[in-house]
């Protein structure tokens, strides 16, 4: 039944447009303004692409509490050329410039904010083609994996791997899907990059166990034609902001 269920699925998704994503990191400085880019982000930029069409926004902040802190935003995008004219969009859009006016004249030497933007632009797979919006749960808590590949090859496989028969373990397990999308502009690539949620910690472990023990995880783990099809694996723990959209 489960594999039935996961035929019909994929059936329905196969008619889904894919989306894009740009999943943007923040990487602040040592006593940055924080509350400047938050007062951007949810008062400027999210307004103003909800305006544009991009109903969904996500704003998260590593769970650690590092310092400085990092930001994640990931915006998703119904079509390239919905991306490529967002900022063209947002050039003309004076509310968002009067609202955004603080953030663009935090400037100068005595005003650290950022080190950086380190952006991905992504293409969700054929298999997980749009964006699914968890439960919103007080507590919960989101993983976001980057897999590198040993070249373009290995990464194809990869993504065949997960949309052949990963994703469908992923959802038996309860390894919650947001999204999945192969990275085509960015560092480190080639590569992939998803992100799953969880109600908390706890069930994020125990479901990752039920993930290693699963015997479709260990079939296809072991199958040749997707040997050596990553590298390395990148991971951060999110937990989203008052204001994140998702």
């Amino acid at each position: 039944m489960k594999k039935l269920l996961f035929f019909l699925l994929f059936i329905s998704y196969e008619g889904m447009a894919q989306e894009f994503y740009e999943i943007r990191t923040y990487q602040m400085k040592f006593s940055g303004r924080v509350n400047i880019l938050e007062n951007y982000l949810s008062k400027a930029l999210i307004p103003a692409l909800n305006k544009y069409g991009v109903s969904k926004v996500g704003v998260f902040k590593d769970y650690g509490k590092p310092e400085p802190a990092i930001v994640v935003v990931a915006i998703p995008f119904a079509s390239l050329s919905a991306y490529a004219g967002y900022k063209d969009a947002l050039e003309k859009d004076a509310e968002y410039q009067q609202a955004a006016t603080a953030y663009f004249q935090h400037v100068g030497l005595d005003k650290p904010m950022f080190e950086k933007i380190s952006i991905y632009l992504a293409k969700s797979f054929a298999g997980h083609p749009a964006l699914t919006l968890p439960n919103k749960q007080a507590g919960r808590i989101y993983e976001w994996r980057t897999y590198e590949a040993y070249n373009e090859d290995a990464l194809k496989r990869k993504i065949a791997m997960f949309n052949d028969a990963e994703l469908a373990v992923f959802d038996k397990v309860g390894l919650h899907n947001v999204f999945f999308g192969e990275v085509l502009a960015g560092e480190n690539t080639p590569c992939l990059s998803y992100m799953v949620s969880f109600e908390n910690m706890a069930e994020r472990d125990a479901n990752w166990a039920k993930f290693g023990a699963d015997p479709d995880w260990k079939r296809i783990s072991g199958d040749a034609k997707y040997a050596n099809s990553h590298s390395r694996t990148v991971r951060k723990f999110l937990e989203p902001t008052s204001y994140s959209q998702w």
